[in-house]
């Protein structure tokens, strides 16, 4: 093969500057937006669903890979898809971003805007606007009397389409099934996402000591998320001290003092929309207290006994039968879930404590290639400090493949 024609070969500004081309594998994101495309609609054929509407951005780009200004439009419906259970997707673009759609798909059009906060008072009129055009989307596919599947809408969204007689159902339940079971390229833009936020746990790590605030350790972790490829966290949950106890402060003015533990839950979306969704516990100092250390050796304990059980074939009533026991000190704050799937955000199967008052308990086993975040809060009522530990798990044919690295700290390991 000539130079030129193997430069030909290799001219897919998507991989540019991403991987040695000729030495390392490569994401084909082609065919990673058919394999997931693909896997939506399969899901979509098993509960009869003819089409998606979508506005959920998350929804939109796992079945197109189209993300646009995705903070803005997760509260603005200023973008949608049409999904048929058969062809390729029907995209409505935020006006003069069509472009960043048009290389990928071939229909793609301006959307319409009929939020109150964008029409002046005419939100009636233009979401009958909006809905007849997507049931004109529809009636060209043949879908009009099919069931379709919405996902998140206002008022004047929803009412409008249920006008137009449409036979509404819920898109959720199909795009959760798919998004379950990752293919080989999610898996590895998922070990891609992990190897960004041990990057930036690393420089938030080194950041600690006496005087800093949490906000400006988020701000560091931010920092070396961003610079990598990264795109936005979804929570602010970096705490210290008495902060760290009960669960769920989050980051604001507080200094970190000489003592004081340091938690995060990175609660990131890495490069190409894949989460990382890993935590860890830090001590500012060099002497950790008995309560730390005891803390510590609860959460580090239930996790790693935890992810020793996760095999394919493993039912969920089997994993929580056996899942290790917490003390009874830390029952009364222990955190909401045991696990729960982790892909392109948190996803199924969402496992809790058993006798959780709010969620139940889900039917099903442990699948080859699903990927789970193991997590556990240890702190008891009362006392300054709590601990939060989490880590990523590739179910694979094998067993459980942990590829989330970050080490523990060694200080409070004891």
């Amino acid at each position: 093969m000539t130079a030129v024609s193997l430069f030909n070969t290799q001219r897919d500004k998507r991989v540019l500057g991403r991987a040695n081309t000729l030495a390392e594998r490569v994401i084909d994101f082609t065919q990673l937006r058919r394999d997931r495309l693909a896997k939506v609609q399969k899901e979509m054929v098993t509960r009869r669903i003819g089409a998606l509407v979508l506005t959920d951005i998350i929804n939109i780009r796992y079945c197109t890979g189209i993300s646009v200004m995705p903070l803005w439009t997760a509260v603005n419906l200023a973008h949608y898809v049409v999904v048929p259970v058969e062809g390729d997707p029907v995209i409505f673009e935020y006006g003069g971003a069509e472009f960043r759609a048009t290389p990928f798909w071939s229909d793609v059009r301006p959307s319409i805007f009929w939020q109150a906060r964008f029409t002046d008072g005419d939100s009636a009129r233009k979401s009958k606007d909006w809905a007849v055009q997507i049931k004109d989307v529809l009636t060209r596919h043949g879908l009009a009397d099919a069931k379709v599947g919405v996902d998140v809408l206002d008022f004047y969204g929803f009412t409008a389409l249920q006008q137009q007689g449409l036979n509404l159902t819920d898109a959720d339940d199909a795009i959760e099934a798919a998004r379950m079971i990752k293919t080989s390229d999610e898996i590895d833009l998922m070990r891609q996402s992990c190897s960004v936020a041990e990057a930036a746990l690393h420089d938030m790590e080194q950041a600690i000591k006496p005087g800093i605030s949490e906000n400006e350790l988020l701000a560091i972790f931010w920092h070396r998320l961003l610079a990598l490829g990264g795109e936005h966290c979804f929570t602010r949950l970096l705490v210290s001290g008495y902060k760290t106890n009960p669960w769920l402060h989050e980051a604001g003015s507080k200094l970190v003092r000489p003592g004081d533990l340091v938690a995060i839950d990175t609660d990131m979306i890495g490069p190409e929309g894949y989460a990382c969704d890993i935590s860890r516990t830090f001590l500012c100092g060099n002497t950790a207290t008995a309560v730390q250390q005891d803390a510590y050796k609860v959460a580090h304990d239930f996790v790693e006994g935890c992810i020793e059980l996760i095999k394919p074939g493993v039912s969920y009533a089997e994993f929580i039968e056996h899942c290790p026991k917490l003390p009874e000190a830390y029952r009364a704050q222990q955190y909401g879930v045991i696990l729960h799937g982790i892909g392109t955000d948190d996803e199924p199967p969402n496992i809790p404590f058993p006798g959780d008052p709010y969620t139940d308990m889900p039917e099903g086993e442990f699948q080859e290639n699903m990927v789970l975040a193991v997590e556990c809060y240890a702190g008891k009522v009362g006392e300054q400090d709590g601990v939060k530990l989490e880590d990523e798990v590739w179910v694979s044919p094998e067993g459980p493949m942990v590829i989330s690295v970050y080490p523990y700290d060694e200080k409070l390991m004891g």
